[in-house]
């Protein structure tokens, strides 16, 4: 089967007028296909569209309503990543800190590295690979270079997760005794079974926003936990949409200042777009503030 032929800038219009797209201006149209993969962008007309199997979309789909749903997507991501990364530096350290004094109290302090202190010892294998790979990449950092001529290579776990990704950590907890993972998660106030998959969600999200995946009318994997009460409490809320990650992401914030500043500012950028965006496509219930409000 042969792939679709290339259009250029101006012929990737006439396709979005073909589909049913009211467009103004189709030179600023083009423009804005000249910055934005029509590709990409073209994945915000899926709740437009006459038919889930076609690609033409219902009659009065303006472009001006793709691009504020694609404009509320992107700004959300900024606003997100900001806040992923506290939540992704805050858990590094506790992780690292506290599985390091537990099992790394006698010479040479390098008992991170057996994989008898590890329940998976496949999944520890794992990491270590794409640990190696991570280290590779880094080779003429600083950090490398000095536990390289220093330590024949090796690095307390500290420094490990520095260079490993926000997922293989997570991965790296997963791999732990109970035990251990128990013994991290009561450090941070959360149940063991709950912190692995809330790390899990939050390194999904955290690659989503960092590769400025859509966040927008899509389905979240893996379903987050979200405890028997609060569900009871708040049967609008389902579990796989980005209004449960988010809740997450604010559940994990390490700080009540955080967490306040992270609600008003998702609350301020869905209320600047409510007009254009389907709440019920990313999740968010009528009452979501009442929710956020409540969990902080």
């Amino acid at each position: 089967m042969t792939l679709k032929k290339p259009i250029s800038f101006s012929e990737q219009v006439q396709m979005l007028l073909s589909h049913g797209i009211a467009i103004k201006d189709e030179r600023k149209v083009e423009q804005i296909l000249e910055s934005i993969n029509y590709y990409r962008l073209t994945g915000y007309t899926l709740q437009f569209r006459k038919d889930p199997d076609d690609s033409d979309c219902v009659e009065g789909t303006t472009f001006e309503q793709i691009l504020q749903v694609y404009q509320f997507d992107a700004e959300l991501r900024d606003i997100m990543r900001k806040y992923l990364e506290t939540v992704e530096v805050y858990y590094k350290t506790q992780i690292a800190c506290l599985f390091s004094i537990k099992k790394c109290g006698d010479p040479p302090y390098d008992q991170h590295y057996d994989e008898k202190n590890y329940y998976n010892k496949k999944g520890f294998r794992e990491v270590c690979e794409n640990f190696m790979k991570e280290k590779n990449y880094y080779r003429d950092s600083l950090i490398v270079k000095h536990h390289k001529e220093k330590y024949e290579g090796k690095m307390p776990l500290w420094v490990i997760v520095e260079l490993l990704s926000f997922s293989n950590v997570s991965k790296l907890y997963n791999c732990m005794y109970f035990s251990d993972k128990e013994a991290i998660a009561e450090a941070v106030g959360v149940s063991r079974d709950t912190l692995a998959n809330h790390l899990h969600c939050l390194s999904v999200l955290r690659n989503k926003c960092a590769h400025g995946a859509r966040l927008y009318n899509t389905t979240f994997n893996p379903p987050a936990h979200l405890t028997k009460q609060f569900l009871q409490k708040n049967p609008s809320v389902r579990n796989d949409t980005l209004f449960a990650y988010i809740l997450i992401l604010l559940k994990r914030l390490p700080d009540q200042e955080s967490r306040e500043e992270f609600c008003e500012k998702v609350e301020c950028i869905v209320e600047k777009y409510r007009d254009f965006i389907c709440m019920d496509l990313i999740g968010f219930p009528e009452d979501y503030k009442r929710i956020i409000k409540n969990n902080l």
